[in-house]
């Protein structure tokens, strides 16, 4: 296998390790890392798949999903998009990445170009590069209030375009394309056929109002769609690694076939349990939604009160703070921050070579932990 240079170690869980090793010294560590809900899985999904594992479903299930788990997936899709999905429109995987990495290994080929917005996913060149080496990767920054400039998206557009790879809410930014902006690039995939691959993953975090647009929205452009999605964030399932990918019936088969010689199949009493999502009302969301919302208040007066420069993050875990101030790279801010206050964050670098002065803050933490943070983050700073 070509180990190129997008395959290189993670950033986020690198400091997130440091930041463990120094707690197991006995030091104060305020972890503002790693992204996951700190809220607890919902009872509901809990009680689901244990009675799956008494009822015997411990074995193998179909590889590309619970027909089950399958057919409410599809059905969710079509409520919300008036689409036409079926059960094999769908594939179940062990996590949103897997989802996004069969999406790209099934549409890249050799010499393709393809899409990325920066700052992105700190996984998303490494899974590029590991779908298909030879693909060659456009990165498009975001404005520096992280608002998309369309037009450098519609300049990065060849002949060679096979896909655009789009997380909206994004992670690290917490930014959310406009209903605008989502219909240009369609119209821009519409027009030079190449896919988007959406990944959608923060959709229902979104606060203060803020309207979240999916690309299931335009049904026109299903056969170029690819979704992916799953319950990690939404329902605090990261450790249950379960997502799914919706799209045109062709590619899906062709996750398929990687599936089945990568996983052979996704845990089945997990999707089992995950069945439960549809057959009840997310209730715990409203609450955790209004607790982020006021940890971005938090965030945002504590820097801004002492004259820093902060673009408010709209839906997800993560504020992308700007600290040029500093006069110093990403790793050496964070990497002081942590050893002089205690509190990991990580390096904007991770997300794309325009934002190395820049870091991420992730807001899923006990509000007392948060308070601390900023009690001595003010400090630090001033």
């Amino acid at each position: 296998m070509l180990f190129s240079k997008e395959v290189g170690e993670s950033l986020t869980y690198k400091f997130a390790q440091a930041a463990g090793e120094m707690r197991a010294q006995g030091k104060e560590i305020l972890s503002l890392g790693l992204g996951e809900p700190d809220f607890k899985t919902p009872q509901y999904v809990f009680d689901a798949t244990v009675k799956a594992m008494e009822e015997g479903h411990t074995h193998y299930s179909a590889t590309q999903g619970l027909p089950e788990l399958r057919n409410l997936i599809a059905d969710d899709y079509n409520k919300r998009f008036s689409s036409e999905y079926k059960r094999n429109n769908v594939i179940v995987t062990p996590g949103i990445k897997a989802a996004v990495y069969f999406a790209l290994a099934s549409v890249l080929e050799p010499g393709d170009e393809i899409i990325l917005l920066s700052p992105y996913y700190v996984s998303y060149p490494a899974m590029v590069k590991l779908a298909e080496p030879t693909a060659e990767i456009k990165y498009v920054s975001l404005n520096r209030d992280f608002t998309l400039d369309i037009e450098a998206v519609r300049a990065a557009v060849s002949e060679r375009t096979k896909a655009i790879l789009v997380n909206s809410p994004n992670n690290p930014t917490g930014m959310v394309l406009s209903a605008d902006e989502v219909a240009v690039i369609c119209e821009l995939a519409k027009e030079n056929n190449f896919y988007i691959i959406s990944d959608e993953v923060y959709e229902k975090l979104a606060y203060n109002g803020t309207v979240v647009t999916s690309f299931g929205e335009h049904q026109e452009i299903a056969d170029k769609l690819i979704i992916c999605n799953g319950y990690s964030k939404s329902h605090a399932m990261t450790g249950w690694r379960l997502g799914f990918a919706i799209g045109p019936s062709d590619i899906l088969a062709k996750m398929n076939k990687l599936q089945q010689h990568i996983n052979t199949n996704t845990c089945t009493f997990i999707q089992k349990g995950a069945c439960a999502v549809y057959h009840n009302e997310p209730d715990h969301l409203p609450a955790y939604i209004e607790q982020l919302e006021k940890r971005v208040e938090l965030f945002d007066t504590t820097v801004t009160s002492m004259g820093k420069r902060n673009v408010r993050p709209a839906a997800g875990f993560f504020n992308f703070w700007d600290i040029s101030f500093a006069g110093v790279d990403s790793n050496t801010f964070c990497a002081e921050l942590l050893k002089k206050t205690g509190i990991a964050t990580t390096p904007g670098i991770a997300f794309g070579a325009d934002w190395d002065d820049h870091i991420r803050v992730s807001l899923a933490v006990d509000d007392k932990v948060l308070e601390r943070a900023m009690e001595l983050l003010t400090g630090y700073i001033k």
